[in-house]
């Protein structure tokens, strides 16, 4: 099942997907990396969001003509912060124009992994996972050092979670009924490519990671 959408003749994924006359892309340079003062301000603002976040009636509803019926019950599993989350990460993409159903199954399932830190009994709530990103960002080693993968560490756990969400993600995606692509975007939506696209599934992978990080 896909969102139903109207899918822009003039997107290159529509091309590339439809066989469709490609326009050029509205992303000066997809792959390009922010500086850390405005990761930073980015990470502030999705705090902020998560807080208030509220998600309504009409856009559940296009989770669910977006999303098979398995993966919709495991986008509910999401906090509401989540959910809101990978919402405006969909409608960033839809916004530039950019309608490609498994980009857009991927947007909204892309960060689904981090609900298995459920299982330490920490739910990762804005008021964690802002501090969690930051650290990352600054001391990546200091957070694979400290992560273990056994529940029963309860932080440690935490850190593996999210160090391996997209993996986690990209597994129940798989097991939900999602497409390949689907699962490989949510698998490497954190990659850190040392090249620019060269086809187009890696285009597909740079958009999902250009809107992520603005939301």
């Amino acid at each position: 099942m896909t969102i139903d959408i109207d899918i822009n003749t003039a997107s290159p994924l529509a091309r590339s997907y439809h066989n469709r006359r490609q326009r050029s892309s509205p992303l000066p340079v997809p792959t390009m990396k922010a500086l850390l003062p405005q990761r930073i301000f980015w990470r502030i603002r999705q705090f902020v969001r998560g807080v208030f976040a509220h998600v309504n009636a009409d856009e559940m509803l296009e989770v669910t003509r977006g999303l098979p019926k398995a993966a919709v019950c495991r986008f509910c599993e999401m906090p509401l912060d989540g959910q809101r989350h990978s919402l405006n990460v969909l409608y960033t993409l839809q916004a530039a124009g950019w309608n490609d159903p498994d980009l857009a199954a991927a947007a909204l399932l892309h960060d689904v992994g981090k609900v298995a830190g459920d299982a330490a009994g920490i739910a990762l709530s804005p008021w964690l996972r802002g501090p969690l990103v930051l650290l990352a960002a600054l001391a990546p080693a200091k957070v694979e050092a400290l992560a273990s993968d056994d529940p029963a560490t309860g932080w440690p756990y935490l850190l593996h979670v999210h160090r391996e969400h997209p993996a986690i993600g990209a597994a129940w995606a798989a097991k939900d009924g999602c497409s390949a692509l689907t699962c490989w975007l949510i698998e490497h939506h954190q990659d850190k490519p040392d090249h620019r696209p060269t086809d187009r599934r890696e285009e597909l992978l740079a958009l999902l990671r250009w809107a992520d990080s603005r939301n």
